[in-house]
């Protein structure tokens, strides 16, 4: 199962969660990042990564993890 751990901005969090709670059907995980100013959000949907990349444009850098 592979998690995306997507980098933003801390002002666009609030863009990320008030979209997740309508159009979300996923479990996220929200952090304070090492990245000043910035906050990491994970999550296994593919769907919902996508979604925050490509539409929201929120992401500043996109990680993905394999778990084995």
């Amino acid at each position: 199962m592979e998690k995306y751990q997507i980098l933003i901005d801390r002002d666009n969090l609030a863009t990320v969660v008030d979209d997740w709670m309508y159009h979300g059907g996923c479990d996220i995980t929200l952090r304070i990042a090492k990245t000043k100013g910035c906050r990491v959000i994970e999550t296994t949907d593919a769907l919902y990564a996508a979604r925050m990349v490509n539409y929201l444009k929120v992401a500043k850098k996109v990680n993905i993890v394999n778990n084995v």
